[in-house]
């Protein structure tokens, strides 16, 4: 949940605008709130060009005798968590918020900042051409493999064709979001939002499309529960198909790497860890550590920077620069890149493929870097859609001691995880 604006209207309305994220929906809001929570968010100056997400739960101070809420702000490469009293009405509203289910519609061609927009335009373009097809599309593919079934036995075996068209099917989901200023509108369900022109939420939803990945079963799937998939070098977003479900870990290596490569070991599972070249070179048995139990490994820049403002030479040079650290240390090379904050542009892109690295990004993020307690990061796994979901997770306190819990649930779901390369 984002907030874009914070103001009064010119009767003297306090009021925010949000935008909503769920899964691959996102809406925007205009709502009023009350002149209480108001003053506690204006306190912190949150619009000053920097980006703001907005806490979309709240906690009681029974010090204060408040309920209180909080906004993260992101400015260059740190992040803040600052604190704003907030009344029981602005609770119900965000409540209402969290809980509604948004309705798909069309995606907006509209633009989007950080490098993006061109892609995402194409993307838009490309997806509403596809989704026309799929009804034929899913119509042809049992007759087609009836009959590349029919043609394998023919064949005596030597060409396994049915086994090789289903392991190129694979679901992407893009994480880019577009901008909403000509998006459809709809009703929203929230009340108090009948002034004027902002009795209605925009809503732009994200759409599926098919991408090439090859699943690809471990060879020792009767000891482990996971599998390794090649994602497509064309794509720059990744997602999985329903039955699966990835663990990826930033940040690190750290002094949890090997705890974290520990409980996945105990557990049967592998993960994709994104790691820091700076953190790689610190943390060198680490590193090795990770390699040795068979989990994969992918360059996350060298200091965590924003990739996205370097000159396309000082971003081939941080991403180079990492990925000599880890392979001189695993012996294997690089081949997928996270880029920090999930920022790229055309640039990084060409910058990532020319080094040979796919670039992985995600569809759940438990924000367990914010977190006070495991349960909090627990407690996300259990509110949204497991199935599919690239989660992303940080090399902390929080996050090993909610692994286990964290495994246990996904493997109750009963998905097959996965390791990407």
């Amino acid at each position: 949940m984002e907030l874009l604006s914070l103001g009064k209207t010119s009767d003297g309305v306090n009021q925010i605008k949000v935008v909503v994220t769920q899964e691959d929906r996102q809406a925007t809001y205009v709502i009023d709130i009350d002149e209480f929570t108001f003053l506690g968010l204006e306190a912190l100056r949150p619009l000053n060009g920097d980006r703001i997400r907005l806490s979309p739960y709240s906690k009681w101070d029974p010090y204060r005798n408040t309920f209180y809420s909080a906004i993260i702000r992101t400015t260059g490469v740190s992040r803040d968590t600052l604190y704003f009293p907030c009344s029981e009405e602005y609770i119900s509203q965000i409540k209402r918020i969290r809980q509604t289910d948004l309705p798909p519609v069309p995606m907006d061609e509209g633009g989007q900042d950080g490098g993006v927009e061109k892609f995402a335009q194409r993307r838009s373009q490309f997806l509403r051409r596809f989704s026309a097809r799929v009804p034929r599309i899913a119509n042809l593919l049992p007759v087609m493999l009836g009959l590349l079934a029919f043609l394998s036995i023919a064949s005596g075996g030597k060409d396994d064709s049915v086994r090789i068209l289903s392991e190129q099917i694979g679901v992407a989901k893009a994480v880019v979001t577009t901008d909403d200023s000509n998006a459809p509108i709809v009703p929203a369900s929230i009340s108090d939002m009948h002034k004027g022109d902002i009795s209605h939420a925009a809503v732009v939803a994200d759409q599926t499309a098919l991408t090439q990945a090859s699943i690809q079963p471990n060879v020792n799937q009767a000891q482990i529960d996971f599998e390794v998939i090649d994602i497509d070098e064309e794509k720059k977003f990744f997602g999985l198909p329903e039955k699966y479900v990835a663990l990826t870990f930033d940040d690190g290596p750290s002094p949890f790497t090997k705890n974290i490569v520990d409980i996945l070991t105990e557990h049967k599972v592998a993960a994709t860890f994104l790691f820091v070249g700076k953190n790689a070179e610190r943390n060198p048995d680490a590193v090795t550590y990770t390699s040795e139990h068979g989990m994969s490994i992918g360059n996350h820049s060298w200091d965590h920077s924003v990739l996205t403002k370097a000159a396309p030479q000082d971003q081939s040079e941080n991403l180079s620069k990492t990925s000599s650290v880890v392979e001189s240390l695993t012996h294997t090379a690089v081949t997928l890149f996270r880029p920090p904050y999930g920022a790229v542009n055309d640039e990084l892109v060409s910058a990532a493929r020319k080094q040979n690295m796919k670039i992985l990004l995600w569809n759940r993020d438990p924000e367990d870097w914010n977190a006070k307690k495991p349960e909090d990061i627990i407690r996300y796994f259990h509110q949204v859609e497991a199935a599919g979901g690239v989660y992303v997770l940080h090399e902390d306190k929080n996050t090993v001691e909610a692994l286990p819990d964290i495994i246990k649930y996904l493997k109750g779901k009963n998905l097959t995880f996965v390791a990407f390369k």
